[in-house]
Order: C-alpha cells, then structure tokens, then sequence
C-alpha cells in the first residue's frame, strides 16, 4: 500500500505539471523557465544574439556580445515549485564556455501509508549541473552545445541521466535580423522504482528583429516550438522596449496551451547589473508565478 500510495504521489505530481505546462509526464521541471527576461518574452528568444541569459533556449546564445557574465536567478512556479539557478559564462579566443546548476524542489507532498490523515509530508528534488560551449565561427553564425547531468529524488526513490543541447544563429543580412534553430533536452532517465523516462526534448525555430527610434530600442522574437514527445506545435511571440539603454518592458505570448499563454516582465539595466522580473499568469486556479534574475557582465 505504501509503494503503491507513492506510485499516485508520482503519477499526480506529473499531471500537476503537465496541466500547467502542457507536456507529458517526465523530467517536466526542465520545461520551467529559469531567467525572468526569457519568461517574460513567452520563451521565444531563440534567435536572441544579444543576450547570454537566451542560452537555456538555444546554446548558442552563449557566445553573445559581451565579456564574463554571471546570472542568478530565482522561479517561483505554481503548486509551490521553486528553482534556484545560476550560470556563468568566460569568454576565451576559442570560444565561450557557460556553466549552470538548478535546484528544483516541490513541498509539502502528502505521506500516507493507508487512506486517510498523512502521517507527515516529503519534498521531491531534482538538480541539472550543465556545461556548455559556443563559438562564432564567422561575424554571421554562432553554434552552440551543451551537455546535463541530471538528479532527481522522490521520496526515497533517485534517478539520475545525460541531456544533451544543440543550436545554431545566423545574423542575416538585415540589419537587426538573427534566425536560429536550436533543440534541448535529448536523453533519458534511470529508472525511477519502475520505469525510466526520456527527456521533454523541445525543436525550437525563429528569428529576433531588433530596431532603435530615438532613445528607444525595440526588439521584437518569435518562435515556433515543436514538443517531439507530444507531437504538439506551440507559437511564441516577445516585444521588448527598452528606454536610453536603461528601463525595458516586456509582453509575451504563448499559444496551445491550457492554463496559461500571456506574460509580462520588466528590466533594470545599470551599468553592470541587470536586474530582471517576470509576471506568468495562470487558469483553472492553479496560481501565478513569478521570477526574478539578477546579471553581471565585466
């Protein structure tokens, strides 16, 4: 009775985040979103080559303009999920290199032994300790890959596995054009008690344009995402408006799925800080969820 009472733990757990994330069963913590300004845009910085911190989406975003970065950041999801995270990226001639590490903890997880009052109450965990590696090999394509090991605990069940990431971007000919096509999350899982699991591997593809009038800058991403798993299509959309370098608005859209699409966020920019939040609103009373990321660049 008790092993079967963890089996429904499990199994509830994975249709919790799968209603509000729209995917299947199956390490669905690596589709949380774990950078604010990311978020904020509705995931679509695919083709983003301004920004290291787009490296979670597409690898290649490593090798972005810039020096040493650091990035901190923390996910308040729904359902009381919470990720820590933190990545840092060193540029050398040959290219860049980035590191990340995350922590995934869902609380207050119901014991029982028989049907009835929960005689005490577990967290499930789950790490990623990622590195990755990125270089231009031209002033108009950038490539990129990354490889995860990753930990995941249940009760007093553990499984461990290998995530691999692959992307390119190319910097058209139009100026503030980037294209990029990029796929995450390719590997398995041990067994966890029972059956061992495939990662939610994601096929993303799109394009970022971005402009300035006056003391505005715009920067306008769209993505496709196709869930190979599920076999299902999602269309991303971001607009970004940034002020004299300093202040940024953010709007995003998601479509396909249940519980959530819209999404906004904000920006602070002072010289080598960038201080970012992201508002994702949720349906069918699940909640909102909310992100903060702090950046350095020297």
């Amino acid at each position: 009775m008790k092993h079967l009472h963890l089996l429904l733990v499990l199994s509830a757990l994975s249709a919790t985040l799968g209603k509000a994330q729209g995917i299947s069963a199956g390490s669905t913590y690596l589709k949380i979103p774990v950078d604010a300004r990311a978020a904020s845009l509705g995931d679509a910085v695919v083709g983003d080559a301004a920004r290291y911190s787009s490296a979670g989406v597409n690898p290649a975003s490593l090798a972005s303009e810039g020096s040493v970065g650091l990035l901190l950041s923390h996910t308040q999801w729904i359902q009381d999920i919470r990720t820590e995270f933190v990545r840092t990226r060193l540029p050398f001639s040959f290219g860049t290199i980035g590191a990340a590490i995350s922590n995934t903890n869902i609380g207050g997880i119901e014991l029982r032994e028989t049907p009835g009052p929960a005689i005490g109450t577990f967290a499930a965990r789950a790490a990623r300790f990622q590195i990755g590696f990125a270089r231009n090999f031209s002033e108009d394509v950038t490539v990129g890959a990354g490889v995860s090991y990753l930990y995941e605990k249940l009760y007093l069940d553990e499984a461990t596995g290998f995530g691999f990431d692959v992307g390119g971007l190319y910097r058209t000919p139009v100026s503030g054009l980037s294209v990029a096509l990029a796929i995450t999350n390719i590997g398995s899982l041990s067994e966890l008690r029972v059956e061992s699991s495939d990662l939610p591997a994601q096929l993303r593809a799109g394009g970022t344009y971005g402009f300035a009038r006056s003391e505005f800058a715009f920067s306008i991403c769209a993505a496709l995402l196709h869930e190979t798993k599920r076999n299902a299509t999602h269309l991303q959309v971001g607009v970004e408006t940034t002020y004299d370098g300093l202040l940024s608005f953010r709007v995003g859209y998601q479509s396909g799925y249940e519980s959530r699409g819209f999404s906004s966020g904000i920006g602070l920019r002072y010289s080598l800080v960038d201080i970012n939040y992201a508002y994702v609103p949720f349906s069918l009373g699940l909640g909102d969820a909310h992100l903060f990321t702090v950046g350095f660049e020297i």
